[in-house]
């Protein structure tokens, strides 16, 4: 049993570094004007053909991951909840996508660079 623990763990901390390193990555890219990573204009069917995005989808999949593998533990990555809870934001209400990577960026102490 320890020893598949141990696996896990090291399996759960590599995703949680690539999610760290590629949340970045994405949050700078989008808070400069790219859209795309919180899904808000998933609805459009067109959306998905000319703005790809591929490392946003990966982000998502690897928080969706840690998402889980944290609650079946009874653990939480806040982070990660964050990222997810920004992803699920709807309505004419909610700020943009550079705004939000803007925010997210600043709340993690990791504010845009110049340059």
């Amino acid at each position: 049993m320890g020893g598949r623990r141990r696996i896990e763990e090291n399996r759960l901390a590599a995703l949680e570094d690539e999610f760290k390193a590629l949340l970045v990555r994405c949050l700078r890219e989008c808070a400069a004007g790219r859209w795309g990573l919180f899904g808000q204009n998933d609805h459009h069917p067109e959306f998905h053909l000319y703005c790809r995005w591929p490392e946003a989808d990966r982000l998502k999949e690897v928080a969706a991951e840690i998402s889980s593998a944290r609650a079946a533990i009874g653990e939480a990555n806040e982070i990660c909840g964050r990222f997810l809870e920004l992803c699920s934001l709807r309505g004419p209400n909610v700020r943009g996508e550079p705004r939000l990577a803007a925010q997210l960026l600043a709340e993690i102490g990791n504010g845009p660079r110049s340059g």
